[in-house]
């Protein structure tokens, strides 16, 4: 039975912490490792016990589509016969390439995305690099660079990083945060963190072919790369403005926000923001749809503080997802007209076989009326996603930004007996507007990206664009 490697980082607190899903209606954001078919030179033969690990996970492959596959008639495919007509090309292989080959031959006959055979060596490679190291020429806890609480409090640098061309820049920094503390400046470009070249990270990320992005399968490694515990340090080095090299040893603050997990999940950071800007628009900026005991009394006030406000922005950029119930709780206060619905998600189970949750809205009594503004970027994600979608589809937002990243449905990577990983979605997911986001995202009205420039002139020009129209006639 392959283990679940899923579970394994989550554990560690990598690339995947934030990244999963329940059944029963609370669907978590639902990346995972993107199905590959690069491959390295293999050797031209296999021992029997190598071909065997192959057979075995030919079978689990098959097995696993079949049982939790959302439409029992998998998408009109005859499964028994594909298990037929390709079994024996594991059987006869005569080198990993050809088993696998076979096993992406399969996958490839359901015509879906997440689903597909990922290389040991890229599976092997991507664990590596999502994986949170410590500085390589420091013991793993080295002296001063840990705090002393027992109990350790998640920490933050106050900066996100984005990768821009072929470039990952820095696109925002907290004040007071210690990045911004550091003399980090957006615009500047990241050449390491702990030691490890950037460079490295953008070719794994474009080894990994599928439905991933490049920038989202970066930007979520980044993610794991800059966690750490209040008073932990970082090294990293940057390229400013003037193209100097600068390096830099942060340490740590206290992150702000709220734990918040459901289930059995790891508890994760939540932040939300509830502001008023310039000509009193309104700017509401959440990290995950996490946590909505506290996050959905705070974007209530918010709507209603907001009331006569001539405008709001939604920032979804960096939003992970989450429990995707809390999407439609949002929008219900930003609509009037009644039996609208988020779309339909459609699942499996040994009890109830084939059903599916429709996400309907019912609009709050006193609700807000005004121009609705939401941003997005490739690090939207699932729940980020449809909520961004839903309003541009019913005609109440305006969405600017870059296209989102496309991963709606649920699925999970495991490893295979072969030493592969195997990624497998068990869910689907429809718009209301009776289209699906896997694999294309939400689509901006006004597709707007930051440049090096920008940036460096402390200029968010997404945000800008969208004040823009809240403040036009439009």
């Amino acid at each position: 039975m392959p283990s679940s490697h899923f579970t394994r980082l989550a554990s560690q607190g990598a690339l995947w912490t934030p990244i999963l899903l329940f059944i029963f209606g609370l669907a978590i954001c639902s990346c995972t490792t993107a199905a590959a078919t690069q491959t390295q030179p293999q050797e031209s033969t296999l021992s029997p016990e190598r071909l065997q690990e192959h057979i075995d996970s030919f079978e689990y492959v098959w097995n696993s589509v079949k049982s939790n596959h959302w439409d029992p008639d998998l998408n009109g495919v005859d499964w028994d016969l594909a298990r037929t007509d390709l079994l024996p090309k594991v059987q006869n292989a005569t080198s990993d390439n050809e088993a696998r080959a076979a096993m992406n031959e399969l996958l490839e006959r359901l015509e879906q995305s997440h689903f597909g055979i990922i290389p040991s060596t890229s599976y092997n490679k991507l664990e590596e690099e999502s994986t949170v190291i410590s500085d390589p020429d420091k013991p793993d806890k080295p002296a001063g660079s840990i705090s002393d609480n027992p109990e350790p409090e998640p920490g933050y640098t106050g900066m996100n990083i984005r990768l821009i061309g072929d470039q990952f820049l820095v696109t925002k920094l907290v004040p007071d945060a210690p990045a911004s503390e550091a003399g980090v400046q957006t615009g500047w470009i990241i050449e390491s963190i702990r030691g490890r070249k950037m460079s490295s990270l953008i070719e794994i990320s474009n080894e990994i072919n599928g439905v991933m992005r490049p920038e989202t399968q970066a930007g979520l490694i980044v993610f794991s790369r800059l966690r750490g515990d209040t008073g932990d340090t970082i090294d990293m080095t940057f390229i400013d403005g003037n193209n100097q090299t600068q390096e830099r040893t942060l340490t740590f603050a206290k992150a702000p926000g709220v734990m918040g997990s459901v289930g059995q999940l790891p508890e994760m950071l939540i932040e939300v923001e509830a502001d008023t800007l310039n000509d009193g628009i309104g700017y509401f900026r959440l990290s995950m749809f996490m946590s909505p005991g506290t996050v959905l009394p705070t974007y209530q006030r918010f709507i209603k503080e907001h009331k006569e406000a001539p405008g709001i922005v939604i920032d979804m950029r960096g939003n992970f997802g989450g429990i995707i119930l809390m999407a439609p709780g949002m929008i219900n206060w930003l609509i009037s007209e009644k039996d609208m619905t988020l779309g339909t998600m459609k699942m499996r189970d040994q009890l109830r076989g084939a059903f599916e949750i429709p996400l309907m809205l019912n609009p709050r009594r006193k609700n807000y009326t005004g121009k609705v503004a939401v941003l997005i970027d490739e690090m939207s994600i699932s729940n980020a996603e449809i909520l961004a979608a839903g309003l541009k589809d019913i005609g109440r937002a305006r969405v600017f930004g870059t296209r989102t990243a496309g991963l709606v449905l649920p699925s999970t990577v495991e490893r295979l007996p072969n030493g592969d990983g195997f990624q497998y979605a068990f869910a689907s997911y429809t718009t209301g507007g009776g289209y699906t986001l896997e694999g294309v995202g939400a689509i901006p009205d006004v597709d707007i990206q930051y440049t090096r420039q920008s940036l460096l002139d402390g200029r968010d020009v997404v945000l800008e664009s969208a004040l823009d129209w809240i403040d036009s006639e439009e």
